[in-house]
């Protein structure tokens, strides 16, 4: 049996314990979270114990894997100490509020040598899959890619200090996507503003973000995002320009333009689900299905960070080379 323990019970939380409760060999044995009422309460569903303190819980608890989903200002110690005793690792994005942080606790996975898997699950999807085998044998030119969503309602998401912003907090998954299919970002350049929010109460993060990117195989990127709309209206693009032809990528697939430039074959299935990869991980200890690690984590991460140094320095700032 895999025993699986929780650091944060709300959100994304929730959708990862519906899956692990339908796999036969998976146990959901402990919930932590920091409003006892909410650990009691998930706990409760799951027949798990409740603790508020992820400190408690690890020395209580004989686990096999933890999970932790919480804000981005909340990453402490949970996953060193998890990692030091042996226990494999899902961390939700963003991995970390700083570097120094998301390094640390990857040194302590690195030393421990457990499993670790971050969430982001678009990499699973078919129709990446489609695009990623398409695109290693295409010359990328340049890229564009946009997320113009909405303004969540959870407070700590609306401070800069706590959240990062949007790029760090959303629009992780367009950077994490980027660096799955194009290679790895070497230097950004940002412009953030406030535009169309600036009668929102608390609320002290930029609205709209714009990004320039250049990547360590020479090609160059675009990258927009926006928290702006209050009442839907957002939209998210992705479109490549390659030598002789442009690729428009979405949940649909592949499209080519112009006709007969390139074929990019059928969108195949999905890969699976991310809990249930996690799992069989654990389960035969062969992490070669995770297609998303703890370093994925740091380095879409790192990307963030350095839009927001750039944002605020108004030059180009570069990402790490070393990891």
């Amino acid at each position: 049996m895999i025993k699986v323990g929780f650091v944060g019970a709300g959100g994304r939380a929730g959708s990862h314990m519906s899956v692990l409760h339908g796999i036969e060999d998976v146990e959901i044995t402990a919930i932590c979270d920091v409003v006892e009422a909410t650990a009691k309460r998930v706990a409760g569903e799951y027949g798990a114990t409740a603790y508020t303190s992820h400190g408690d819980m690890l020395d209580k608890e004989d686990l096999d894997a933890m999970y932790v989903s919480v804000p981005t200002f909340a990453h402490f110690d949970a996953e060193t100490i998890a990692a030091e005793k042996g226990i494999h690792l899902f961390v939700e994005k963003p991995v970390a509020p700083t570097m120094e942080k998301a390094l640390e606790i990857l040194e302590a996975t690195r030393k421990a040598g457990v499993l670790t898997c971050v969430g982001y699950q678009v990499r699973y999807l078919g129709y990446v899959q489609q695009a990623k085998q398409f695109l290693k044998d295409q010359v990328v030119g340049m890229v564009s890619v946009s997320r113009w969503g909405g303004l969540p309602g959870t407070p700590w998401w609306r401070v800069m200090a706590q959240s990062g912003g949007q790029l760090v907090e959303q629009t992780t998954h367009q950077i994490d996507l980027l660096r799955y299919l194009i290679g790895e970002v070497k230097e950004v350049h940002a412009y953030y503003a406030l535009r169309t929010l600036d009668d929102v109460p608390d609320l002290d993060i930029p609205d709209v973000y714009t990004v320039n990117l250049q990547f360590e195989n020479g090609a160059i990127g675009s990258l927009t995002s926006a928290c702006s709309f209050l009442d839907g209206g957002g939209s998210n693009s992705l479109s490549f320009v390659l030598k002789g032809m442009r690729a428009e990528v979405d949940a649909k697939g592949v499209m080519i333009s112009p006709d007969g430039a390139g074929d990019a074959g059928p969108v195949p299935g999905d890969l699976g689900d991310i809990d249930e990869i996690f799992m069989e991980a654990i389960r035969t200890g062969d992490g070669s299905k995770i297609l998303s690690d703890y370093e994925d984590g740091v380095r879409s991460l790192d990307v963030s960070l350095a839009a927001n140094r750039s944002a605020e320095s108004g030059k180009p700032e570069k990402t790490r080379s070393k990891i």
